[in-house]
């Protein structure tokens, strides 16, 4: 075999284990058993939508913690960080994080727009205040969406985003949570190099991470 005949057949192993991690990945995201659901994180901050957002988000925090005791960051770990990606600028406040799920406060106090990245996640917000608008791969006009409103990203779309200045939201994600990384954070290591900001990010996952995992295995003393 020559060396073009080797490095296709190594090629063809590393595409075959890609295609069967990613496989098991699809079976692994359909079965397990999640924390939360879509319809609950957006019926919530439903409920809040109209209100004055930082009276709203601290109404929604008080929920959660009665709702998912061990499952909300504490008020020591919650702290509001910068997001740069796909051209536009915005803010937010972890919740909760795992490998599977998040939820986090976000939004903007200027006016802002880019791409919506194209995630391994199905993403849903809903407005708390202000406007949203957004532009769908494929299509010539955009929908504006206010508050109480739900918008839904469903993993593997792209769309044009734009966010008025006083805008809030409630975000929910389901879906291989690492992989939205590489996205969130593409800004910051190549534009802004705001490495601060890096750290703040990784810092408040990795406490997500840290809470599920002394959740989880809290019930296996159970």
């Amino acid at each position: 075999m020559g060396v073009s005949g080797s490095w296709a057949l190594r090629v063809g192993l590393v595409l075959g284990a890609l295609a069967l991690l990613l496989q098991g990945l699809r079976g692994w995201l359909a079965c397990k058993r999640y924390e939360f659901q879509p319809a609950e994180i957006a019926q919530l901050a439903r409920h809040h939508a109209g209100l004055d957002h930082e009276l709203a988000f601290s109404k929604i925090i008080v929920e959660l913690r009665k709702k998912h005791p061990g499952h909300i960051l504490p008020d020591e770990d919650l702290q509001w960080v910068f997001v740069n990606a796909g051209g536009w600028m915005g803010s937010m406040c972890l919740l909760h994080a795992s490998l599977t799920e998040y939820v986090l406060l976000f939004g903007t106090a200027v006016d802002t727009g880019g791409h919506s990245g194209r995630y391994w996640a199905d993403i849903s917000d809903t407005v708390i205040s202000g406007t949203f608008r957004q532009w769908k791969e494929g299509t010539t006009r955009s929908e504006i969406y206010y508050p109480g409103d739900t918008i839904v990203h469903q993993a593997g779309e792209a769309t044009s985003v734009q966010w008025s200045a006083g805008t809030w939201m409630v975000e929910y994600g389901r879906g291989f949570i690492p992989s939205t990384l590489a996205f969130a954070l593409a800004d910051t290591l190549f534009s802004t190099q705001d490495f601060l900001t890096l750290f703040y990010t990784l810092r408040v996952y990795a406490k997500g991470l840290l809470l599920e995992a002394s959740a989880f295995i809290s019930t296996l003393g159970c």
